[in-house]
């Protein structure tokens, strides 16, 4: 399979209405299918599957995952923290951040020089947010959650009621957003193999009970004056001018909701300072922006 999106929808097609498959002893026929739909943002659920026996029905709801996919969440806000980790998001995300504190104090702030991919002249801003499934860098950890809250991370239990109860095909399926099954294995070519290749999530969580964190730095980058963007920062830095110096102070209790341009609005104002009382390590050539010396 390709992309994502192209294997999505590869598997999307082998589960046509119409197909049939063997299930837990008994022989199925797909009745409805399709990929849940809302207004905003995505449901957990890639494939939609309602199925009837001669005595049952069944709905299967397929979150897909390619195998070698680390990110769980990659783009985290608050709104999202709280519709994947509830709504004690917050301590969540500010306990697991705290659980690794020496590593984010002992960090590098200020680049005069660069450093591996961080570019002469950046000023960290703070960290972004990220859930995956294996550790990622120096800045990375597990997540602290229960067995329940990993379970709802995956199957969506958490999410808006649009999300919840998504479109399929137009029209609203009660649920049909939050995944109950969980499809890792590209190698599929008919509907039976997808029965037979998927896994309950609580059965996939038991084999993979973890969910990992990883903080990423987003730069003021002086020679540019750019940063990428107003993101959410789950850990600020919080800059002051004290004797003619910048001074950094880490916030953690306030994650996601204070972002990168009001970080950086507050360092600007105190580059400005330090420049115009010219006591600081700073350079200003004409018409150009600050640069370090």
């Amino acid at each position: 399979m390709g992309n994502f999106g192209d294997a999505e929808r590869e598997i999307a097609a082998l589960m046509k209405v119409g197909e049939e498959f063997e299930f837990q002893g008994k022989h199925y026929s797909i009745i409805c299918s399709g990929k849940p739909t809302c207004y905003k943002g995505e449901p957990k659920t890639d494939v939609y599957v309602l199925a009837k026996s001669v005595s049952d029905q069944i709905e299967i709801k397929l979150s897909y995952k390619k195998e070698n996919a680390d990110f769980i969440e990659n783009k985290m806000s608050a709104e999202r923290a709280e519709q994947l980790l509830g709504s004690d998001w917050s301590n969540i995300i500010e306990n697991s951040t705290i659980s690794i504190s020496d590593r984010f104090e002992e960090r590098m702030l200020i680049y005069k020089n660069k450093f591996k991919r961080t570019e002469k002249g950046a000023i960290t801003l703070g960290w972004k947010f990220e859930l995956l499934n294996k550790k990622s860098g120096d800045l990375s950890g597990k997540l602290l959650l229960t067995e329940e809250q990993v379970i709802d991370v995956y199957a969506g239990s958490n999410l808006s009621g649009e999300k919840r109860n998504a479109m399929v095909n137009g029209k609203v399926i009660e649920n049909s957003g939050i995944a109950n099954y969980i499809l890792m294995n590209e190698n599929v070519n008919s509907a039976q193999d997808v029965i037979d290749n998927m896994m309950p999530i609580k059965e996939y969580v038991k084999k993979y009970p973890d969910i990992y964190f990883a903080c990423k730095a987003l730069n003021y980058r002086t020679f540019k004056g750019k940063w990428d963007g107003d993101r959410p920062l789950s850990v600020q830095v919080l800059w002051n001018a004290k004797e003619n110096r910048l001074v950094p102070k880490l916030i953690y209790d306030k994650p996601l909701i204070i972002k990168g341009n009001e970080v950086a609005g507050r360092l600007l104002q105190y580059m400005k300072l330090l420049l115009k009382l010219q006591k600081s390590f700073f350079l200003i050539p004409y018409q150009s922006p600050p640069f370090f010396v």
